[in-house]
């Protein structure tokens, strides 16, 4: 991604993470990409370019880690 591409993506995002919407306090953003098929994808913070790593892009997990919050983000009696 060129200097010129970052920048038009930077705009277009409202200059914050695509995922979270948090603002990068001038730190520069990350330049996601698929890493089968080498396609950028969007500028993502620090944080949520390396949850997507760690997971390895799989959506079955990140659904699990959704469900997971879910169950134990309710109020207990």
């Amino acid at each position: 991604m060129s200097l010129e591409d970052y920048n038009l993506q930077l705009e277009k995002q409202d200059y914050c993470c695509y995922i979270c919407k948090s603002y990068n306090n001038d730190k520069s953003l990350c330049v996601d990409h698929d890493h089968k098929t080498g396609k950028v994808r969007k500028l993502l913070c620090n944080n949520c370019n390396s949850a997507l790593g760690y997971v390895k892009d799989r959506t079955d997990i990140l659904n699990s880690m959704i469900d997971y919050l879910t169950e134990h983000s309710e109020e207990e009696d």
